[in-house]
Order: structure tokens, then C-alpha cells, then sequence
């Protein structure tokens, strides 16, 4: 169900999300409904982007890219983790997804940021990592998810 139609690697991850991972997604909303308001908004939201990110180092991290409550299961040799969507990428997004659909146990969280503790403006990054989420899903399944992709847009325009 994701569609990364362009994967090509950037060395600034910013870049990189904003461009081939949103801006595709924003492109299929303009080409299905054209609807303006999310037009608006993505437009405002893009020169604030970059403001989530000051004093943040990220290192590469080789992600799942599509880490939800559907693709894990567990049987008697352990966990297994299966459809993956892998892209290097900021370890932040990997969470994105993760908390939208049920999410996972406090246990999971706190062993997640025990090895990668929050940095400042996490929260902020979580939702604009969930743009993508939110905007695949009404690209994919309909109208049903523009409210939760722009009131996102919204709140980080703020």
C-alpha cells in the first residue's frame, strides 16, 4: 500500500521528506480531488519543515517504513516482522506509524526510547511523520482521512 515512487538517496533528510515523500503524496491529492485547502496548507507548511529539525543530528537509520500492529505477529521462535516498506531514514519516523492504528504496548516505548531517547521536538516530528500516514491512507482508502491530514498541517503551521 505505500507508494514511494521515488526512493533516490539525499544527504539531507529534510530534503528527502519533504520531496519524495510527501510532495508525492500532496501530488496525488491535487490529481484526485485537487482540493485546495490542503494545497494551501501543504504550501505554508513546507517553509516551516525545516524549524522541526534545527540542532538535530540524524543519522541514517535503516527503517521498516510501514511498522504498525498488522505487520507483527509472533510465533513459538519469537517475534517476526514482515511487509516492510524499507528506506533509510530518520529512526523518528518509524514511530509514525506505530502509535496511528492501535500502536503497541507501553513496554514497546519505553525499550524503543531507552536505546533512542526522545530529542527536543519530538512530538512535533511525530505528527509530521504521520502526514505521510494520514495522506497515503486518503490517497489509498478516500476522504475519509483529509480531516486528520490537515488538521496535522494545521497544528505545525501554528
Amino acid at each position: 500500500m505505500l507508494d514511494f515512487k521515488v526512493n533516490d538517496w539525499q544527504k539531507d533528510w529534510v530534503a528527502f521528506y519533504a520531496q519524495q515523500r510527501i510532495q508525492p503524496q500532496m501530488d496525488m491529492v491535487e490529481k484526485g480531488s485537487g482540493d485546495r485547502e490542503a494545497l494551501e496548507l501543504w504550501s505554508a507548511l513546507q517553509l516551516k519543515i525545516p524549524d522541526l529539525f534545527l540542532d538535530l543530528d540524524i543519522v541514517p537509520a535503516l527503517l521498516h517504513g510501514d511498522l504498525w500492529g498488522g505487520n507483527v505477529a509472533e510465533d513459538s521462535s519469537g517475534p517476526i516482522i514482515f511487509d516492510p516498506a524499507s528506506f533509510y531514514g530518520h529512526s523518528e519516523y518509524e514511530l509514525a506509524i506505530a502509535g496511528m492504528f492501535g500502536g503497541f504496548s507501553s513496554t514497546f516505548y519505553s525499550a524503543y526510547h531507552n536505546k533512542i531517547p526522545k530529542a527536543p521536538g519530538f512530538e512535533k516530528r511525530l505528527k509530521l511523520y504521520q502526514l505521510f500516514h494520514y495522506l497515503n491512507h486518503w490517497n489509498h482508502f478516500g476522504s475519509g482521512y483529509r480531516g486528520s491530514s490537515l488538521n496535522i498541517m494545521r497544528n505545525l503551521i501554528k
